[in-house]
């Protein structure tokens, strides 16, 4: 316990400042909220990252929920004492648009800002497939850039998938090895995924090949994140999501649950009217698919659980220019003039 309200020994807060300290993760949620609550009417909120020491995916995801709450309260937020390495980061996650950073930590924090076996990729301006897998078409990913559900133009949506295996003894870091090694084949048919030689480690490229209701679509994700406990894609600019989505396990009541979790935003107009019409059920049978499959790999067979909330229910207008990265309008373009030039032959 610390600060002034007493809001939970890692996020504290007074008179207008939050103060992180140790992990910073989905068990943050409630302190976070409770400790903006207390800064009053503040109308600049200072985040005082000086004392975390860690913070995943999940906890990104809250970080975007604060801003979201900001913005609509009209609050102004601030970043302060953000060592070299968190801003990295921030920088690989894309939360540099939302989140200004005026100052880092003291010189001393620069010597942790190559941090060996750090489960976060490196900040890349653009992705390079280094090889690409045989049969995989390589299209709408080398020389992308990554974006986040700051990027997207859609409705921000987070769909948490949870599946548990009962019956069996498996520890969730055995979930995540068996997951990480065989993804390809716990997709369904329609999706063919291409995962480098090195594997899903950070920093990784995996392109996708899939049948979708609209044709072929030829794209990637990158590896942001990636320990023994979890792992992450981010999507490359013109896929049908702007965003993440991570893969995690866990024990609960005497299980294991294995737990897909999506925080993202359609990227385009054409694919936010694509997902209103239809693509969000297409998206929900994969990721309950993978779980399916995985379970049954254990010699199971249980039902998968679906939780979806809309966290920004606002259109990003701004981002309407990412129709031009579409890649289900060039893969189309691609076939065609494939198709044409054979034809010729």
């Amino acid at each position: 316990m610390g600060g002034k309200a007493g809001h939970g020994r890692n996020i504290q807060s007074d008179k207008g400042i939050i103060r992180f300290q140790g992990r910073i993760t989905s068990e943050s949620a409630a302190a976070l909220k409770d400790a903006y609550h207390h800064t009053g009417t503040a109308r600049t909120v200072i985040l005082d990252f000086s004392g975390m020491e860690h913070i995943d995916v999940f906890g990104l995801n809250e970080l975007i929920r604060l801003h979201l709450q900001a913005e609509e309260d009209l609050k102004e937020l601030v970043v302060r004492d953000l060592s070299p390495y968190f801003q990295d980061v921030f920088k690989a996650a894309r939360l540099g648009d939302i989140f200004p950073v005026t100052a880092i930590a003291d010189a001393s924090a620069g010597s942790d800002h190559k941090r060996a076996g750090s489960p976060w990729a490196e900040p890349v301006s653009s992705l390079k497939v280094s090889a690409a897998g045989q049969g995989a078409l390589n299209l709408n990913v080398d020389g992308f850039g990554v974006q986040g559900p700051v990027q997207g133009f859609g409705q921000l949506w987070e769909k948490t998938y949870q599946i548990r295996l009962t019956s069996i003894t498996i520890s969730p870091r055995e979930v995540i090895e068996v997951l990480k090694d065989g993804f390809p084949g716990f997709q369904p048919p329609q999706n063919r995924f291409f995962v480098s030689q090195a594997g899903i480690a950070p920093g990784e490229v995996v392109l996708i090949n899939a049948k979708t209701p609209a044709g072929l679509i030829s794209t990637g994700v990158w590896v942001l994140y990636a320990d023994d406990d979890s792992f992450t894609f981010m999507t490359p600019q013109g896929h049908p999501e702007s965003g993440w989505v991570s893969f995690s396990a866990f024990e609960d009541k005497g299980s294991t649950v294995a737990q897909v979790k999506g925080f993202a935003r359609a990227s385009d107009p054409l694919y936010e009217l694509g997902f209103r019409i239809g693509g969000s059920r297409e998206q929900e049978k994969i990721w309950t698919h993978v779980l399916t499959s995985l379970a049954l790999h254990f010699g199971m067979h249980a039902w998968v659980h679906m939780y979806k909330t809309c966290v920004g229910d606002d259109i990003q207008w701004d981002q309407a220019g990412n129709i031009r990265h579409n890649a289900q309008i060039r893969t189309m373009i691609y076939s065609i003039r494939n198709m044409i030039l054979s034809t010729r032959r």
